[in-house]
C-alpha cells in the first residue's frame, strides 16, 4: 500500500500543480486583456477628445466667419436699400398701379413691391390674384371657365385660353365695379379662378393704371405661360404699360419667354430677380420707362437682359 499511497500523493500534487498553473495562466490572460483594453480605451478616448477639440475649433472659426459675412451682407443690404430708394423716389408720382399675380407668388415679394410703389409715389390700384384652377387639362375647370366666358361644352383648351385672355384684357381696359352682378371679374371670382382686391372701392382698375405682373416662377405656373399669360400680355400691351417680375432661379421663366417674343420684348419691361433689393428697384424703374414711352428695359441675370439693375 505504501508505494501506491506515495504514487497517489504524487499524482494529486501534480494535478494541483497543473490546476494552479492553468488558473495562473488564465488569470494572467484576464489581467492582460483588461490592461490592454484599458490602454486602448484610453487611447480611443484621447483620440476622440482631440477630434472633438479640433471640430469645436473649426466650428467656432466657421461661426466667426459666418458672423463676418452676415455683417457684410447686412451692410450691403442697407447700402442697397438706400440706393434703391434713390432710384425709386417719386418716379411714379401721380400714377396708379394695379398688380396681377400668378398663383403662389411669395407674399414677401408682393409686400416689397407694394412698399417700393409707395416710395415711388404711386397709388395702389388693386390686385388680381390667379388661383390654381387655371389648368386647361382639367375638364371640369376648363368647362366651367368656358361657361363663364360664354363658350359651349365642346370648346377646346385653346378656345378657352384665347377667349379668356381677350375677355380679361378688354375688361381691364374698361374700369368697372368688380363686385357688380354680371361683371366678368365677379364671375371669375365666384368660380374660384381669381381673387380681386380693390382698395379704391370704385371702378377697377382705375383709368390709366399701369400694371405690374408678378410670376411665381413655379415649374407649372397657374395660369400657364404659353397658353394664357403670354396671349393676355399681348392683348394688354395695346392699352396699358406693363412690367413683369419673377424671382431668381425661376423654374419657369416668364421673362425668358417675353424675350423670345419680338412684340413683348419691345414693350414689356422684365426683371428676373424681383426677390432682391436691386430687382425691386429695377421693376419700378422699368415700369417708369415703359410708361413714358421708352424702350422696355430687361434687368437681371438671364439671357436677354442688359443690366443687373439701373444706376442712380
Amino acid at each position: 500500500m505504501a508505494p501506491f499511497r506515495v504514487a497517489f500523493d504524487l499524482l494529486m500534487i501534480n494535478l494541483r500543480y497543473h490546476i494552479v498553473s492553468l488558473v495562473a495562466v488564465f488569470l494572467a490572460l484576464a489581467i492582460g486583456v483588461i490592461a490592454g483594453t484599458t490602454v486602448i480605451n484610453d487611447q480611443v478616448v484621447k483620440g476622440l477628445e482631440r477630434s472633438d477639440a479640433t471640430l469645436r475649433a473649426s466650428l467656432q472659426k466657421q461661426q466667426d466667419s459666418n458672423g463676418v459675412f452676415k455683417s457684410q451682407l447686412n451692410l450691403w443690404e442697407s447700402w442697397g436699400g438706400t440706393i434703391a430708394k434713390q432710384i425709386e423716389k417719386d418716379v411714379l408720382r401721380g400714377r396708379t398701379v394695379a398688380l396681377m399675380l400668378s398663383s403662389g407668388v411669395d407674399g414677401k415679394i408682393v409686400s416689397n413691391v407694394q412698399n417700393a410703389l409707395t416710395v415711388a409715389g404711386a397709388t395702389r390700384g388693386g390686385t388680381i390674384t390667379f388661383s390654381t384652377r387655371w389648368n386647361f387639362n382639367d375638364d371640369t375647370a376648363r368647362q366651367q371657365l368656358g361657361s363663364i366666358l360664354g363658350l359651349g361644352p365642346a370648346a377646346t383648351a385653346a378656345d378657352v385660353a384665347t377667349q379668356g385672355a381677350d375677355r380679361i384684357a378688354n375688361r381691364l381696359d374698361t374700369p368697372g365695379d368688380p363686385n357688380a352682378a354680371g361683371d366678368l371679374l365677379q364671375a371669375l371670382a365666384q368660380g374660384g379662378f381669381i381673387q380681386v382686391s380693390d382698395p379704391t372701392g370704385g371702378a377697377f382698375p382705375p383709368a390709366g393704371s399701369l400694371v405690374v405682373w408678378l410670376s411665381s416662377g413655379a415649374p407649372n405656373p397657374s395660369p400657364p405661360d404659353g397658353q394664357f399669360s403670354l396671349p393676355l400680355l399681348r392683348a394688354m400691351i395695346e392699352h396699358v404699360s406693363i412690367a413683369v417680375g419673377e424671382p431668381m432661379a425661376s423654374a419657369d421663366s416668364l421673362s425668358d419667354q417675353i424675350h423670345g417674343d419680338a412684340a413683348l420684348n419691345r414693350t414689356v419691361a422684365t426683371v428676373d430677380h424681383v426677390d432682391t433689393i436691386p430687382g425691386v428697384a429695377a421693376l419700378i424703374a422699368g415700369l417708369h420707362d415703359v410708361a413714358t414711352g421708352l424702350p422696355a428695359p430687361h434687368y437681371g441675370t438671364r439671357r436677354g437682359t442688359t443690366a443687373i439693375a439701373p444706376t442712380p
